[in-house]
C-alpha cells in the first residue's frame, strides 16, 4: 500500500507556552486506510491534526522540528492553498469552520470552491450533491449563523467534502451531534473511506474506533504510547495507564476470565467483538 501521511520525529510548542505539545511524534497512514488518534483530554490529538492539514506551521506560530508530509509533499514547505486541494480537516468546534461572510448555507459550501476558481456551473452541482450527502437540503437558503450545532457541524462536514480531499481529517466532527446524529455522520465518512477516501479520525468513542479502525494511535502528553490494530492496543495491559476508556468487548472478555470462564473454545467468527474477546482471554 502507498503512505500518503509519514509524519517524522515531530514536535511542536506553541508560542509563550510553557511546554511542548507534541514530542517526537512518528507515524504512517496507507492510502485509503482508516486512522483513528484517541487520548485523553490535552494529549495533543487537536494539535497533530493541524499540522496534518498545514495550520501548524503556517496559520499557528511555534516550535517545530521534525517532519510532516501528506502525499510526498512537505507540510512546511507547502502552502496551505495547496495542501487544501488533497487533505480536508472537520473542526471539533464547528462554528471554526465558517467563513462568516456567506449569507446562506449553498454560499457557505461553495466559499473553498470559489477560491480555487471552480465554474458557477460546477459549483451548483457539486452543493446540490454534498447537500444530499448530508440532508440538509432544506437548508441551502438559511444563514449560517441562524443553525443549531448539530446543523453547523453537517454544514462543516460539507464544506470539507465539496472540496473533494483524498484524505479526511476529523477532529472528533461529531461533538455537536445527538447519538443518531452522530451515527448518521459516521455511516458516511465510512462510506467515503470504503470508496478510497483516507480517514483520519479523533474519537472518543471506543466502541467505534474498536468496530471500524484499521490502526490505532494513542497520545498520551504529547507522546506515541501506543500503535497497532484496535486489538493490539486495546487489549494491552498497559491500556488503562493511558487514560483512555477501553471498549466493553475487552472489559467482557477480562471479566469472564476473572470469573473463571474459559471461552478458548469460542466459534471463529468474522465478528471482530469476539476476535477482541479471544484476543483479551490470551
Amino acid at each position: 500500500m502507498t503512505e500518503v501521511i509519514r509524519v517524522d520525529d515531530f514536535s511542536f510548542r506553541y508560542r509563550d507556552a510553557n511546554r511542548t505539545t507534541l514530542k517526537r511524534v512518528s507515524f504512517s497512514v496507507e492510502q485509503g486506510s482508516f486512522f483513528c488518534i484517541v487520548g485523553a483530554n490535552g494529549s495533543g490529538k487537536s494539535t497533530l491534526c493541524n499540522a496534518l492539514v498545514g495550520l501548524i506551521p503556517h496559520y499557528f506560530v511555534g516550535k517545530s522540528r521534525g517532519s510532516v508530509r501528506i502525499e510526498d509533499r512537505d507540510v512546511a514547505a507547502s502552502t496551505i492553498a495547496d495542501l487544501s486541494r488533497h487533505v480536508g480537516l472537520v473542526f471539533q468546534n464547528p462554528f471554526n469552520q465558517l467563513s462568516y461572510t456567506a449569507g446562506t448555507v449553498a454560499e457557505e459550501l461553495a466559499f473553498g470552491l470559489g477560491n480555487h476558481g471552480v465554474s458557477r456551473e460546477t459549483m451548483h452541482a457539486k452543493v446540490a450533491r454534498v447537500a444530499a450527502l448530508m440532508h440538509i437540503e432544506d437548508l441551502l437558503d438559511k444563514n449560517p449563523l441562524e443553525l443549531s450545532g448539530g446543523q453547523v457541524q453537517r454544514v462543516a462536514l460539507g464544506s470539507t467534502l465539496i472540496m473533494e480531499p483524498d484524505i479526511l481529517v476529523l477532529d472528533e466532527c461529531t461533538a455537536q451531534l445527538d447519538p443518531l446524529g452522530s451515527e448518521e455522520i459516521f455511516d458516511i465518512v465510512k462510506r467515503l473511506n470504503q470508496e478510497g477516501i483516507t480517514v483520519v479520525m479523533v474519537d472518543h468513542d471506543m466502541e467505534r474506533v474498536a468496530r471500524c479502525a484499521d490502526q490505532v494511535m494513542v497520545l498520551g502528553a504529547g507522546r506515541v504510547r501506543a500503535l497497532g490494530t484496535p486489538e493490539e492496543v486495546f487489549t494491552d495491559p498497559d491500556a488503562e495507564k493511558w487514560r483512555i476508556d477501553i471498549p466493553d468487548y475487552v472489559k467482557l472478555g477480562r471479566g469472564l476470565e476473572d470469573a473463571g470462564f474459559d471461552l478458548s473454545d469460542l466459534p471463529v467468527r468474522e465478528d471482530q467483538a469476539v476476535g477482541m474477546i479471544r484476543e483479551a482471554l490470551r
